[in-house]
């Protein structure tokens, strides 16, 4: 067994994880406040604008486990800080942009940074001693919430004083930043596992996902055509085969037979919704608070209003990662996820009612986020108490790819919802209905996916001795 990281190290060490953690989960809305501009700025629809979100949302879903399937190979510190100088790349090409093209490239390369969170858990696991690790894995899976909180206030401040460029050089400032301290910081441990990359898995993958979102992104503007519906063969078709050739290879892309274990495959189930629900609260919020007031609907304001309605839903985002690992330590982790997905519906419900009140709209924002931070920040827990040691990283990387896959999902669906009830660009409150409520049907089949296991006594966390077996 290796000699677990104690003391000021150990802080050090989690320190500079949780600051990869959020400077990664950054990416995810750092954009959002910006995408009611983008069509002006670089002469595109607001269909097609979306999808500067949805890129990244798209190489987050392969970016996760791929990261995790090569930590756990190659060395868990060194993905994390290849990751980081993808996403600085990344950010650069997007501040160099003047075309859709080159900023989706830029996106897209930003999105591989979504393997770091998995990344980092599997780090806390395997250098931390037992005693320690759920609040590590506390502070470092809340970081996806505390990051995607963050981005859209720190996007509406910069917007007030750089260009709309300032954004992505800032990005590509913290992701280096960010890389060395995890390169000094964080110890290299040889790696456990080994095998040759699935890159046929992740190629079909990657067609699946984009056969089935491309032609839904087009509904708004075409409807449903022949073209989807054979896009939608397509891909059942290869998801099949995909499904047979993943059980078949020694060295899967996702291990879809540890993937088939029940708390494993709820949890991907419960993370795919909840990430449909928060990603459309996001959505909801951006449009909402830059729409001008009209019966009932609309705050009038801009960028930097955008931001200071998500600043308290930040805050809560920070505060409900210790509170779900303090829960779960006591309650256990899958009630606490289930807990989490039923305050996300109800919270997604609660936004259909006040659409014109800024202190309302906050504290509904603030709730979504919260329970989605909450939810998020206990379900690593249930994965590393079933996972194997040597397939934590690769375990954490296809929860986060649900995660990304549900972003990207909601992306999608926003688009759609938007270009139908947009009338000569504004909304009703029949938009935000759509969006939020259903925001509030996921949260609700995120928690059912929970249920079959609450009859039993919750599954507890991790012992000592438990550890010391599995890694062995």
């Amino acid at each position: 067994m290796t000699t677990p990281i104690g003391g000021w190290r150990a802080r050090v060490m989690l320190a500079s994880l949780a600051l990869a953690g959020v400077v990664a989960a950054l990416m995810q809305t750092l954009v959002l406040p910006l995408l009611p501009l983008f069509p002006g700025w670089l002469d595109v629809t607001s269909a097609d604008a979306q999808w500067i979100a949805t890129s990244t949302m798209l190489a987050g879903a392969i970016g996760a486990p791929l990261f995790g399937w090569l930590g756990d190979r190659y060395g868990l510190a060194r993905m994390i800080v290849a990751a980081l100088v993808l996403l600085s790349i990344g950010s650069a090409v997007s501040a160099l942009s003047d075309s859709l093209g080159m900023l989706l490239l830029g996106r897209t390369l930003q999105g591989f940074s979504s393997g770091v969170m998995g990344l980092a858990l599997a780090v806390a696991r395997t250098m931390l001693a037992p005693a320690s690790l759920p609040w590590a894995v506390g502070i470092v899976s809340g970081t996806l919430g505390i990051g995607t909180g963050l981005g859209v206030p720190l996007a509406g401040l910069v917007l007030e004083v750089l260009p709309w460029q300032g954004v992505f050089w800032i990005a590509a400032a913290a992701g280096l930043a960010s890389a060395g301290l995890v390169a000094l910081l964080v110890p290299h441990r040889r790696a456990r596992a080994s095998g040759t990359f699935d890159f046929t898995g992740a190629a079909v993958f990657s067609g699946i996902l984009l056969l089935v979102l491309v032609p839904l992104s087009m509904i708004g503007r075409h409807g449903v055509t022949a073209a989807s519906v054979v896009s939608w063969l397509a891909a059942a078709i290869a998801a099949a085969w995909w499904v047979r050739h993943e059980l078949r290879t020694r060295s899967p892309f996702v291990d879809v037979r540890l993937a088939r274990l029940a708390p494993i495959a709820s949890s991907h189930v419960t993370a795919l919704f909840v990430g449909i629900a928060f990603f459309l609260s996001f959505t909801g919020t951006v449009y909402l608070t830059q729409m001008p007031t009209a019966d009932g609907v609309g705050l009038g304001g801009g960028v930097l209003l955008t931001g200071l309605v998500q600043t308290p839903a930040s805050l809560a985002s920070i505060a409900a990662a210790p509170l779900a690992t303090f829960i779960a330590t006591r309650w256990g982790a899958r009630n606490t996820v289930a807990a989490g997905a039923l305050g996300v519906a109800a919270a997604s419900a609660s936004r259909m009612l006040v659409l014109d009140d800024v202190v309302l709209v906050s504290v509904c924002t603030l709730l979504v986020s919260g329970s989605a931070s909450f939810t998020f920040a206990a379900m690593p827990l249930i994965l590393m108490d079933v996972a194997p040691l040597h397939a934590t990283g690769a375990v954490n990387g296809l929860n986060i790819m649900m995660r990304q896959v549900g972003s990207a999902i909601a992306g999608v669906i926003g688009a759609i919802i938007l270009a139908v009830t947009a009338d000569q660009g504004a909304y009703s409150r029949s938009t935000f209905d759509l969006l939020f409520g259903i925001g509030a049907a996921c949260g609700l089949v995120a928690a059912a996916a929970m249920l079959p296991w609450q009859r039993r006594p919750p599954h507890p966390l991790p012992s000592p001795a438990d550890i010391e077996r599995a890694s062995r």
